[in-house]
């Protein structure tokens, strides 16, 4: 029995000392210099969001603020695409986005983007007239309208949105916003603009 507790008593001595040894050689994060080990001594690496959204949806618009947040503080380390998904119980979500997409044939769907969320109040219930509120918006950033009309109805506008809400379905996308942060999802979005910077330093300074 005392021959078995001394095997026990030396295993536990040399685990203490290694793990010891870890700590103070940097393993875990320690420096001999004092200096502190957070993220100021890692490399930043790119880090991509995407975001599956329909321009109906109340919490999509929620997050814009934020993601502006992002952008500005980490500049070009974030890019942030967005992904069409419009849901079946919007009336007007997919007509919203091939507003946006023919616009984009016009250099301006970062422009149309913008305009429709902000107004988003207005024009997304069923018994509004919204291609109404949409002509007004493409007069408002000087597209030719004409080929606005034209692009508005075209198939390639048409097939550009629902291949973005396929991609959705095929990465089980069933709800709006959706974020995926360097092709992984998250399982429950952020509720705060800390927590969303969290996650994306968590991204960022990860190992490869």
């Amino acid at each position: 029995m005392k021959k078995l507790t001394l095997q026990i008593v030396a295993v536990v001595a040399f685990v203490a000392i290694a793990v010891a040894a870890l700590y103070y050689g940097g393993v875990f994060g320690n420096t001999s210099d004092g200096n502190s080990s957070g993220n100021s001594e890692r490399v930043a690496q790119d880090v991509q969001i995407l975001k599956y959204s329909d321009y109906s949806c109340p919490a999509c618009k929620y997050f814009i603020p934020m993601q502006d947040q992002l952008k500005s503080e980490f500049g070009d380390k974030v890019t942030i695409e967005y992904r069409h998904f419009p849901l079946d119980g919007f009336r007007h979500s997919r007509l919203a986005a091939h507003a946006t997409e023919a616009a984009r044939n016009q250099d301006k769907f970062r422009e149309m983007h913008e305009l429709i969320f902000e107004y988003q109040s207005e024009w997304s219930p069923s018994d509004v007239d919204a291609m109404e509120y949409f002509t007004r918006f493409a007069e408002e950033i000087d597209l030719d309208m004409n080929r606005f009309l034209a692009d508005l109805e075209s198939q390639s506008v048409q097939e550009r949105v629902e291949n973005h809400r396929q991609e959705g379905i095929r990465r089980m996308v069933n709800s709006t916003p959706s974020f995926f942060i360097n092709g992984h999802r998250l399982q429950q979005n952020p509720q705060s603009y800390e927590q969303f910077k969290s996650i994306v330093e968590l991204y960022m300074y990860r190992s490869n």
